[in-house]
């Protein structure tokens, strides 16, 4: 569906300023090297209005979440921590110690669990079959349905409502937020985790583009569209969970006091069009880089393997032209994803114990927020690591 109205504010007044071309759903990854695979448009577009960032192509919520969605939040011991300190922050903020804690997108269950663990009632919400399977298994009520009217009607109020990596995923957010009021308690909280815009702005993270991302939110349009909703952000905390992320919790206006880095954070958003296009050059000047980098490398007779394949590893493989003319081969630790073809490029994916076995010269790094723990993971690897930030980082 192509995108007319601005998601938040519903203006007609967009432009588009970053162009990536033509993609496959970058979770779909492929049981047969030959099995068909639809590629959407890759753009983001700006409300010239509100300033919200956004996808100018909506591709269907059943195609991306219910066909074969493979992702998992539990394969990183550093994401798993990272939820335990969201769990703790969230009660500590709130004030909220007990009661029921309901997941929005939750996956496998592994934030609900951080819940569970902590005396606290919970509900998983996800679309995803296999995945909600997983959060079953592990103990979690789980429901598997989108977070709609049907799916949240005879639950009781909620003291908590969360959503880690889902809010910018999702786009009605209108009707969620209804969803989300008429769910909660009085004096309740919501608290989603998103990328920040600030952070992908600053840092280049073009990877970041792909078609479940929607939304490259800010605080601006936030506060605006949720003002329209009798909603407000009353505390906010910046986290350096996937390049740089912000943790919003939100309230009914008036319920909570209003924390002053909500105002000073928001009045720090200043790029504009000019600045939003001097991005988008640098995204092709990147991969102009890298890819001079690893066609010199290729050109020494060196051998180049890939090193994990997050959705964004993809959006960057299709991009910059990653495929096996240039990758011998591409390893992953979730073993839903071993056997499986890279959307786009194609490519096998193997156990991470490869890299071991086979020492390629050089290995990327494609979940570059996990390097640390990807290379300690994989110490008896000799060769070099190409981290493909910008700038691109060898170690």
């Amino acid at each position: 569906m192509k995108v007319t109205n601005c998601r938040l504010c519903k203006s007609v007044n967009l432009t588009n300023w970053l162009d990536l071309g033509y993609h496959p759903h970058s979770d779909q990854f492929r049981k047969t090297k030959e099995e068909p695979e639809t590629q959407y448009p890759l753009r983001v577009l700006v409300c010239n209005d509100c300033g919200l960032s956004q996808l100018s192509y909506v591709v269907n919520k059943e195609v991306l979440y219910t066909e074969d969605y493979i992702y998992e939040s539990s394969t990183t011991k550093t994401a798993d921590k990272h939820w335990a300190e969201l769990t703790d922050d969230i009660i500590k903020r709130t004030g909220i110690a007990s009661g029921l804690a309901v997941d929005i997108g939750g996956n496998d269950g592994t934030l609900s669990i951080k819940f569970k663990e902590r005396g606290f009632k919970v509900i998983n919400i996800d679309p995803c079959q296999e995945i909600t399977d997983i959060s079953r298994k592990r103990g979690v009520k789980t429901i598997t349905n989108f977070f709609c009217r049907e799916a949240i009607e005879g639950l009781k109020p909620a003291d908590l409502i969360t959503g880690t990596n889902v809010f910018a995923h999702i786009h009605n957010l209108t009707e969620v937020i209804i969803n989300i009021k008429t769910l909660l308690k009085p004096n309740g909280v919501f608290v989603f985790e998103s990328p920040y815009f600030g952070e992908f702005y600053n840092k280049t993270e073009y990877d970041t583009v792909y078609h479940q991302h929607l939304s490259y939110l800010s605080l601006k349009p936030l506060i605006k569209f949720l003002a329209k909703l009798d909603m407000e952000i009353f505390d906010l905390v910046f986290s350096n969970i996937h390049g740089g992320a912000f943790r919003c919790y939100i309230a009914r206006i008036g319920e909570r006091t209003v924390q002053p880095i909500v105002r000073t954070s928001a009045d720090k958003e200043n790029w504009d069009l000019a600045a939003l296009k001097k991005f988008a050059d640098k995204t092709s000047q990147h991969r102009d880089e890298l890819m001079s980098l690893l066609w010199r490398i290729k050109g020494e007779g060196k051998s180049i393997a890939i090193v994990s394949a997050p959705a964004k590893g993809m959006t960057l493989m299709n991009y910059c032209g990653l495929k096996d003319n240039l990758v011998d081969f591409i390893t992953e630790k979730s073993t839903l994803k071993i056997g499986r073809y890279t959307p786009g490029s194609h490519l096998k994916i193997v156990l991470d114990e490869e890299l071991i076995k086979r020492q390629p010269d050089y290995a990327i790094i494609l979940a570059w927020n996990f390097a640390a723990e990807i290379m300690k993971n994989n110490s008896e690897y000799h060769g070099t690591w190409i981290i493909p930030t910008n700038p691109i980082k060898i170690i």
